[in-house]
């Protein structure tokens, strides 16, 4: 029986880096020039195997307003 491990990322950054474009490439494994600008928050998951465990990735891509900067230094995180 595999062990899931639950990882937690969180993408902090000024708007238009491509964030959500990463996020998408690596659940989705497509990249879409054209993808919609993150408004608030969105929440994606991948699960991918790792030798004998498989990792789920809980990923939050943040819009890039000042106020979801703070996150980033909070100890909880997003």
């Amino acid at each position: 029986m595999m062990a899931i491990e639950e990882l937690k990322v969180c993408l902090l950054g000024d708007t238009g880096v491509g964030k959500s474009s990463i996020v998408y490439r690596f659940a989705q494994d497509h990249f879409d020039r054209n993808i919609s600008p993150t408004i608030e928050v969105s929440f994606v998951t991948k699960t991918a195997p790792s030798g004998n465990d498989l990792h789920k990735f809980l990923i939050w891509d943040t819009a890039g307003q000042e106020r979801f900067h703070s996150l980033g230094v909070s100890p909880e995180g997003c």
